[in-house]
């Protein structure tokens, strides 16, 4: 399976071959496979969506592992580079990331008012990406589609502050 394809496989079905994926790819930067890499690659596999690099340090330590926030950020950094997560830019703050192998693409509508964020799966989006990479000639490897807006959360709490 390949980095954006539109399978979408099961978790377990991830673990041995991401592993293997990431040794391999860590062996040829000339690194080791450490038990604090292997223990970041498995918390990753456990996400669910978006996550920031923080929130994996805080969920690693609170589960009793020791992990510095260095080995987390370089870990990270090896993961986006061997195209197991991506990151995902939503705003110019923080970088988060995502598991991207084996998934299907998401899109992320993102309030600008309160920063909810909701991912979204669309056929659509999958399909337009591969006919412009057709027509242009690209490989899709991945891609990213964000929509900015209100939610409507945040134009209902405008209109009641508007009505009085």
């Amino acid at each position: 399976m390949t980095p954006g394809s539109n399978s979408t496989v099961t978790d377990g079905q991830l673990i041995q071959p991401l592993c293997a994926i990431f040794r391999r790819f860590i062996k040829r930067q000339g690194l080791k496979f450490t038990p604090e890499r292997a223990l970041i690659l498995s918390a990753v596999l456990g996400k669910d969506g978006i996550f920031e690099a923080e929130e994996l340090l805080y969920e690693m330590r609170q589960a009793g592992h020791r992990v510095s926030k260095a080995t987390i950020y370089r870990t990270l950094k090896h993961l986006v580079d061997a195209r197991i997560i991506s990151e995902v830019l939503i705003d110019a703050d923080r970088t988060r990331y995502q598991l991207s192998f084996g998934r299907t693409p998401k899109g992320h509508l993102v309030c600008v008012e309160s920063g909810k964020i909701v991912e979204f799966e669309d056929p659509a989006l999958t399909e337009l990406r591969d006919a412009i990479c057709q027509k242009y000639g690209y490989e899709p490897l991945s891609f990213q589609f964000t929509v900015y807006g209100r939610s409507p959360q945040a134009r209902q709490a405008e209109s009641i502050i508007d009505d009085r």
